[in-house]
């Protein structure tokens, strides 16, 4: 698929990443904005909110503001967070088209998998 066929169906759309202030999530996002730079909505999330900053900053800054970008601190590993993650959302982000579950969860334990049945 070309880049403008991708651009015109992402135009529009809201795409949560999380675990977006490194590594994969953050090439993800970056991505994400470099292919539809003129309406497309990022949602991003990790533990650390200060660097989600720097990410989005630096989003703005490459592609301008047609990607309209959300720095969220979420911390996938705590359930209350979870649930709790869309209603908190502004209402322009809340129709989530898109998931890029990107966040690794080292306590498995926490969602019920013990570690001699799931180890990584």
């Amino acid at each position: 698929m070309s880049v403008a066929a991708m651009s015109k169906r992402l135009s529009g759309k809201t795409i949560v990443i999380t675990g977006a202030s490194s590594g994969i999530g953050r090439s993800c996002a970056m991505e994400f904005a470099k292919t539809s730079p003129d309406d497309l909505k990022l949602i991003l999330t990790a533990r650390r909110a200060d660097v989600l900053k720097e990410v989005a900053e630096e989003i703005n800054k490459e592609v301008g503001k047609g990607v309209k970008v959300l720095p969220v601190q979420l911390d996938v590993s705590n359930p209350d967070d979870i649930r709790q993650f869309v209603g908190k959302l502004p209402e322009e982000f809340k129709d989530i088209d898109v998931l890029v579950n990107n966040a690794w969860v080292t306590e498995m334990h926490k969602f019920g998998f013990r570690s001699d049945v799931c180890s990584i």
